[in-house]
This record gives structure tokens, C-alpha cells and sequence, in this order.
């Protein structure tokens, strides 16, 4: 008996070698396409694989040169208008400052803001360059001075309560409050580092005729300050 398969066999065929050259080249042009920079319109240019204007691009360079990179500094925030990244520039100086404990980089922010004020096109970008200057100018002019506290009334009986405000300290830090070695409070500075609150006097406060004081620390700036206060019976 022939056991011979007759029905007809179904041959395939490999795509041909220009075939697979093709399927190659389209998958190369479509990782081009999709790793290329951002179609930038407008005054906008394509900066660091963002959508800049003249004058952020011009900011950031200056600040690079002089060692503060915003490339690096900045990361998903260095896209948007100028005054984003200028008012990030200032926030990344900021942090420069607390880690390093210098105001350098606050320095070349303002520096560079200046220049970038001097050249920018428009009005907008202008005010700006001004506002964030200033900023950066408040908060290095605040580091390098001495905190201060004032109380009132310097003298109060346990139970009652004080006012106290401090100055200078670093904008937005936690300043805790110490009446004698007890801490009463913590209480958190606003962006020009000053604070306003109320505390009261403590049993573990010293005796009456016992003079001491209250002290207001920085966490983040270890700035310290004091006031004399005294017991009433």
C-alpha cells in the first residue's frame, strides 16, 4: 500500500534579504524620531532637551561658568518660562547654602540675574529676573546676619504667657523655643526668616529672683538667639 502523502505541501518563504534591511531601517528611523529633542516653537530653542528662551538659556550659562549648574541643580525643573526657572535657580541656591554653609552660590545667582535683567526682551521677563534677584538678595543678606529675639513681658508669673518674635533666621526653617533648658515650642520662620508667637511659662521654669532666658535655635541654620526673662512669684 503507498503510503505516500499526496496532498500538497504548503511552502513558506523567508522575507528576502531587502525585505529585512527595510524592517531594520524603519526601526531605526523610528528610535530616532522618538529619542530626538522636543519640537521647540516660538522664541523657544531646544536647551539640554528643553524648550527655552534667549534669556533662560543665556542665565543658565552664566551661572555654569561661574560653577553653580543649573543643568544639573535643577533637573525637571529647568524647562517652563524664564521666571520658573529663575524662582527654582534662587530655591536651588537656597539648598546650596544650607548644605555648604556659603553664600556663593546665592552670589552668582544674583550676579547672573542681574546680567540676565540688563538683556532680557520683554517686560516680563525683566520683572522677573528683578524679583528673583531680590529674593536671592534677602535670603543671603539674612544668613550672614546675626538672629535676634525679643520678648514681652521680660518678666511673667508660671502659667502666663509671652510674646516672642524673632528675626533673621533662615526663611522657612523650624526655630525651636526654649524658656531656661525646656523647649516650650517650635514654631516655623516665614520666607523673610522671621517669626511672631505666643508661649507659656513653664513649671520647670526657674524660681522667681533666678534670672535666665529664652533662647531661639534654627534647625537648619543653627543660628541662636536670646533674651533675659525672670520668674515672678
Amino acid at each position: 500500500m503507498d503510503t505516500r502523502d499526496d496532498a500538497p505541501k504548503i511552502q513558506t518563504r523567508r522575507p528576502s534579504r531587502l525585505v529585512a534591511l527595510l524592517l531594520v531601517q524603519f526601526a531605526v528611523s523610528a528610535m530616532l524620531v522618538t529619542c530626538g529633542g522636543p519640537a521647540c516653537t516660538g522664541n523657544t530653542r531646544e536647551y539640554n532637551g528643553q524648550c527655552l528662551g534667549g534669556v533662560a538659556i543665556t542665565y543658565i550659562e552664566c551661572t555654569k561658568g561661574r560653577g553653580f549648574d543649573l543643568t544639573t541643580k535643577l533637573g525637571g525643573k529647568l524647562g517652563g518660562t524664564f521666571k520658573v526657572v529663575a524662582d527654582a535657580s534662587v530655591e536651588a541656591a537656597y539648598e546650596e547654602q544650607k548644605q555648604e554653609n556659603t553664600v556663593v552660590a546665592l552670589q552668582v545667582v544674583s550676579d547672573c540675574l542681574k546680567i540676565a535683567q540688563t538683556e532680557a526682551d520683554s517686560a516680563v521677563d525683566k520683572s522677573a529676573a528683578e524679583e528673583s534677584r531680590n529674593r536671592a538678595d534677602m535670603i543671603r543678606q539674612q544668613v550672614q546676619e546675626t538672629a535676634n529675639i525679643e520678648i514681652a513681658p521680660t518678666q511673667a508669673r508660671v502659667g502666663e504667657t509671652l510674646s516672642v518674635s524673632g528675626r533673621n533666621f533662615y526663611p522657612d526653617e523650624t526655630v525651636a523655643i526654649y524658656l531656661h533648658a525646656t523647649l516650650v515650642k517650635q514654631q516655623k520662620a516665614d520666607g523673610q526668616g522671621a517669626f511672631s508667637t505666643t508661649i507659656g511659662v513653664p513649671k520647670s521654669a526657674p524660681p522667681p529672683g533666678f534670672p535666665t532666658t529664652v533662647t531661639a535655635t534654627g534647625a537648619t541654620s543653627s543660628k541662636s538667639a536670646q533674651a533675659p526673662f525672670e520668674a515672678l512669684p
